[in-house]
């Protein structure tokens, strides 16, 4: 059996990406310190925030710089209060979930849905004030 010297790294683990020197994670690629769910590269090994691990999963590449700065010059609070953004098609305020259409503006859940589903714009008739929920199916 071989013993290794402590001093002596291994390839596998010399490959290995460094932390920052200050100890809070970073995404490696657009650099964000905050994320609901830390990710890794898959080639890499690199930490990724939630977005980016997404769109590399679902893509494979890395998330456009073009999105990036759309989400950085975002004057948005938390996601659930819905004070700061507003969907660029039907400008309301509260969805459960937001969304960015083929142009990467930034939409609620009802109008990204709509378009993606039937490739175009959703109609402002169909805009309602009050949220409605899914609905329940009996068993």
């Amino acid at each position: 059996m071989r013993t290794v010297h402590p001093r002596q790294r291994t390839p596998a683990a010399s490959t290995r990406p460094r932390p920052p020197p200050t100890g809070v994670k970073q995404c490696y690629h657009c650099g964000a310190t905050t994320t609901p769910l830390w990710r890794r590269d898959p080639a890499t090994q690199r930490t990724l925030c939630n977005a980016c691990g997404l769109y590399r999963q679902q893509r494979h590449a890395l998330r456009p710089q073009e999105l990036i700065d759309a989400e950085q010059d975002d004057p948005s609070g938390d996601e659930g209060d819905g004070q700061g953004r507003e969907c660029s098609h039907c400008h309301t305020r509260q969805t459960s979930v937001w969304r960015r259409n083929k142009e990467g503006d930034q939409v609620c859940n009802a109008c990204g849905v709509y378009q993606r589903l039937r490739g175009k714009e959703r109609p402002l008739s169909l805009k309602r004030n009050k949220i409605k929920p899914r609905a329940k199916h009996p068993q």
